[in-house]
């Protein structure tokens, strides 16, 4: 059945869209090309066939009540549905249907006129936005910042919903009111904000906004302009973030700043701060005011300016090399101080690591140490002053016997054994009259005079020293022999017998010489000097002008020495010594406190010999240092058999501070007899200062670790134990007996121990005094307030056995 002619055909199917033509039984009457296409069936397949032909059942029912509602009403009906075609594909389509009326033949024909719209795409699409637009507003949603729009005037169009969230304010008002932002920063957020409005800036501003709370939180509002192609704007963009957290800890940050510079700047010392580079980023005022730097000027590396020139290089290099470690630095330097002085500072510097381990930088401190400094300056030349004038004669200068042992013993080290060596002792005869003529000045001038004299007769490689009083020796090394050693003596009495013109007074002095010549290793200097001695005393015999050179036969006194070292040290090796104790008695209680070792020899032929004779023979020999540790072992065991509160002092000679390991042997002798270390007294003399004094120094004080008592043995004999007493703090001072003789009779030794006793009470260290043997003496020091006393009065030295016994007895 034909509906339209061929023409009119043609002009529907050049239509894009699907149309497609019903009668009232649901037949198809027209499809056109894109109908076809759509159901993908042929024309011959379709027309005159219905829905039922060619879909499922329910779906053709479907399909024809909607057909016979639209020719029932005549209202249009539109569906939009998703649709299988032939080739699986789902569509989804909109369906138009209207109802046609056609006359013809006396009546008239209703048809159904069905368009079809492929809207897939188009709903993909919408899907697609749709879809975007709610992944926008989630991440909206979610944010932790607060996004915001506004018209290119400024009026905020569109805020993120965590606007409420975050500030408790209605996302739609919020910001349109000003008193919202704190009054201190609402003309900075306008003026920046009208700025960035006028010429397009982006906009970056902090400022504290309220709260639902009633309080104010800090926020950063950053915002840009997006802009059309002739560059007008079109909208601004922009982000609210909550930054009160970050700038409450910034703001902590600076008070921790603030009270730090406020700290340091009233610090004493000189306060400092690196980076990981090491670059200086704070110097504290004292630093400024010691300098005269700026901040500025002292920042970075500008500091090491203020250094010292001849210093900064060892000041960058140890910098740089605890730098290039991560590791402390201390350095010592010389600073220009504003006035142009230079001072003295120790710098102590150290890293900052973060808490995952980052290296930070540094911090330090420098502090002034010049008078320190100078103080120690003061000290090492006072050291140097005290270690000459015990080796040198304060009079005319020249070396002593101290000086010329020390030098002997090096210049043994340097010279062959085989050299021969002369020694020269030399008297001047006379000096006394001229003394007792002219008195003691013209005495020391002539003494300045005779010393000026041998000085220009010696060599510069000789040893010329003045032992006391008139006095001197030389030794020289090389010397051929006899005839040269007499030629040489001959010269010294020759220049040393012309007159001397003496303040207007012309003064005639004599001199006697005795000496002797060896070979280097043939005996020690001591010997040599004591030989040179004896050739000496035969010389005297001869007058003035005599010199006399040592014979063997003069020296049986030197043999029987040279017999005693030997029989001395067979009496240690076969334990022929032994060890007497003497008491010490507190004097307020009268009771014995200590007992002081003291140690005996009786030789098998010549019976006892007197300590005064065989202790400068075993130090000489070099047996003090085994006599020494049995004496300390022999009195540790001893002690420990007496009472608990009766203690042991032991001399120490200083030869045996050579040892190093004195300390420790100490140490190893209490623990073998297990006698308390607070119940050992251990006695030095000064002369332990003079040798060596840094390194005795030491091991006094590691001796004082031990836990054992140290007391000064002698004290008041040498001429600088006051200042040992500021070395070192000692637990006992004991005054050498020699002031106690004449007590109490002298007024001079009175004063002395009066004192010594001062000394004692204001140091709180216990006095003692040495060699009481009288009631009157005895008296004397009760009087002047002494802790201790010691001497015959009380008891002689006693051997071990009788102690115990002592101890108990003894009251005064």
């Amino acid at each position: 059945m034909t509906l339209f002619d061929h023409e009119f055909e043609t002009i529907l199917d050049a239509i894009p869209q699907p149309i497609i033509i019903k009668d009232e039984l649901s037949r198809f009457r027209f499809l056109n090309t894109a109908a076809y296409a759509l159901v993908g069936r042929a024309r011959r397949d379709l027309i005159g066939r219905s829905d039922s032909d060619i879909l499922p059942g329910a779906e053709a029912n479907r399909i024809r009540e909607m057909d016979k509602e639209v020719l029932r009403t005549g209202t249009a009906l539109s569906v939009e549905e998703d649709i299988t075609l032939s080739d699986g594909t789902v569509r989804n389509l909109v369906t138009q249907k209207r109802r046609v009326e056609l006359a013809g033949g006396g009546s008239k024909e209703r048809l159904v006129v069905a368009t079809i719209q492929d809207v897939t795409a188009c709903r993909k699409a919408e899907t697609e936005l749709r879809n975007s637009e709610e992944h926008y507003r989630s991440l909206v949603e979610l944010h932790p910042q607060v996004p915001w729009t506004a018209s290119p005037s400024g009026e905020v169009l569109e805020v993120g919903p965590r606007w409420k969230d975050i500030t408790g304010f209605e996302a739609a008002d919020a910001l349109k009111r000003a008193e919202a932002i704190h009054p201190d920063d609402l003309d900075d957020v306008q003026r920046l904000w009208s700025r960035s409005l006028i010429t397009g800036e982006p906009l970056d501003v902090e400022f504290r906004l309220a709260t639902a709370e009633g309080c104010y939180r800090w926020f950063r509002n950053r915002a840009a302009a997006r802009k059309a192609q002739d560059g007008t704007i079109v909208r601004w963009y922009g982000i609210l973030e909550n930054v009160d957290d970050r700038r409450k800890a910034w703001e902590a940050l600076q008070e921790s700043e603030s009270r730090f510079r406020a700290i340091a700047d009233d610090a004493p010392v000189m306060i400092w701060v690196t980076d990981a580079s090491g670059a200086a980023t704070y110097h504290s005022r004292l630093w400024l005011e010691t300098t005269g730097q700026t901040a500025e000027q002292a920042k970075g590396f500008g500091w090491a300016e203020a250094v010292h020139r001849e210093d900064r290089q060892k000041v960058e290099c140890g910098f740089d090399a605890a730098l290039r470690r991560q590791k402390p630095v201390r350095v010592e330097y010389r600073l220009r101080r504003a006035d142009g002085s230079l001072a003295w500072v120790i710098d102590i510097g150290q890293p900052r690591f973060a808490s995952d381990g980052r290296f930070l930088g540094y911090v330090g401190i420098a502090l002034d140490i010049t008078e320190r400094r100078k103080a120690e300056e003061e000290r090492l030349l006072a050291q140097k002053q005290i270690h000459h004038m015990a080796r040198h004669d304060a009079l005319t200068g020249l070396p002593n016997r101290q000086f010329l042992r020390e030098e002997f013993a090096r210049l043994a080290e340097k010279i062959a054994p085989g050299t021969k060596i002369a020694v020269f002792c030399l008297v001047l005869d006379n000096l006394k009259a001229i003394n007792d003529a002219y008195g003691r000045t013209t005495g020391d001038l002539l003494l300045r005079r005779v010393a000026a004299r041998l000085g220009n007769s010696v060599k510069q490689s000789d040893m010329l020293c003045r032992f006391g009083g008139d006095e001197f020796v030389v030794l020289r090394t090389g010397i051929t022999g006899s005839d040269e050693a007499r030629c040489l003596a001959q010269q010294f009495i020759d220049v040393l017998q012309v007159p001397y013109e003496l303040t207007g007074t012309q003064v005639d002095l004599g001199l006697i010489v005795g000496g002797v010549a060896a070979r280097m290793a043939d005996q020690p200097l001591d010997d040599l000097i004591q030989a040179a001695d004896i050739a000496l005393e035969q010389a005297k015999a001869g007058g003035r002008g005599t010199y006399v050179e040592y014979e063997p036969g003069m020296d049986a006194d030197l043999q029987a020495k040279q017999q005693m070292k030997v029989s001395l040290r067979r009496a240690l090796e076969k334990g022929e010594l032994e060890v007497h104790y003497q008491p010490l008695v507190h004097l307020p209680t009268g009771r014995i406190t200590t007992c002081e070792a003291l140690v005996r020899w009786t030789h098998p032929e010549m019976g006892p010999v007197s300590p005064a004779e065989f202790i400068p023979i075993a130090e000489e020999t070099g047996l003090i240092a085994p006599l020494g540790d049995w004496v300390l072992r022999q009195a540790c065991k001893e002690a420990t058999k007496w009472q608990p509160h009766v203690s042991v002092a032991v001399n120490l000679s200083p030869l045996q501070f050579r040892n190093r390991r004195l300390a420790s042997d100490v140490r190893n002798i209490l623990g073998e007899t297990g006698l308390a270390p607070s119940r050992l007294q251990l006695e030095v003399t000064e002369s332990v200062f003079l040798d060596g004094s840094d390194s005795n120094l030491r091991l006094l004080q590691e001796l004082r670790q031990l836990g054992v008592k140290l007391a000064m043995d002698d004290f008041g004999t040498g001429y600088s134990s006051l200042s040992y007493l500021r070395s070192f703090r000692f637990d006992k001072i004991k005054v050498d007996r020699s002031f106690i003789s004449d007590l109490p009779m002298s007024d001079e030794s009175l004063a002395i121990i009066r004192a010594v006793a001062g000394i004692g009470r204001t140091l709180r260290i216990t006095t003692t005094v040495e060699g009481v043997e009288t009631e009157t003496q005895l008296d004397a020091i009760k009087a002047e307030g002494f802790d201790e006393a010691q001497g015959y009065l009380f008891a002689r030295p006693l051997p071990a056995e009788r102690i115990p016994e002592l101890i108990q007895t003894l009251h005064m």
